[in-house]
């Protein structure tokens, strides 16, 4: 599954570099205007306010799937291997659940605006389909949580090792040896 949404994931932070280069064009365009003719050029905020919406929410899903979001695994780290991945499906779990309620209210949401036909302030442009993209982006990065728990239940299942015997993965392994090397 997490195959399948490397596409989806590619394109919505591929519409957020859209963004980012189309909100950087208005607003250089508006200081140029601003100071050589000294007429700045009208509905700048609309652009950036719209832009940073596809901005902040393409690339969500993409750093989830390469699992570069924010993870605090200090304490998880020195937990034994069936403990901290209990751990990893329940923040799985709550993570996919919230995600998808938040997906929801995005898309109720966008419905209202649509149906009120709330725009910006001076290029008129709809709210709508940029809520919209929001609860796209959500939903897309509500599957990739969603396509890690079979994962991590899969990794549950595995035999440790000897009976009794407390066996960490390597990777967990490597950042404690590291950890251990650079307080000395």
């Amino acid at each position: 599954m997490t195959k399948w949404l490397t596409y989806p994931s590619n394109l919505l932070a591929a519409c957020a570099m859209a963004g980012i280069a189309f909100v950087v064009l208005a607003v250089v365009a508006d200081v140029f205007m601003r100071y050589v003719f000294n007429a700045p050029f009208q509905g700048t905020w609309d652009i950036v306010r719209l832009g940073f919406a596809v901005i902040v929410w393409g690339p969500m899903a993409l750093g989830a799937l390469k699992g570069s979001h924010i993870a605090m695994t200090y304490l998880l780290d020195k937990y034994p291997r069936l403990p901290r991945l209990g751990a990893d499906l329940i923040i799985s779990l709550v993570t996919t659940g919230m995600l998808g309620l938040v997906s929801w209210r995005l898309v109720v949401l966008g419905m209202t605006l649509e149906a009120t036909g709330t725009d910006t302030g001076v290029l008129k442009i709809p709210y709508a389909p940029f809520v919209y993209f929001a609860a796209a982006a959500c939903a897309v990065m509500t599957l990739v949580f969603l396509a890690g728990i079979p994962e991590t239940v899969g990794k549950m299942r595995k035999e440790p090792g000897a009976v009794g015997e407390i066996q960490k993965e390597p990777e967990a392994l490597e950042k404690i040896e590291k950890m251990k090397g650079s307080s000395v």
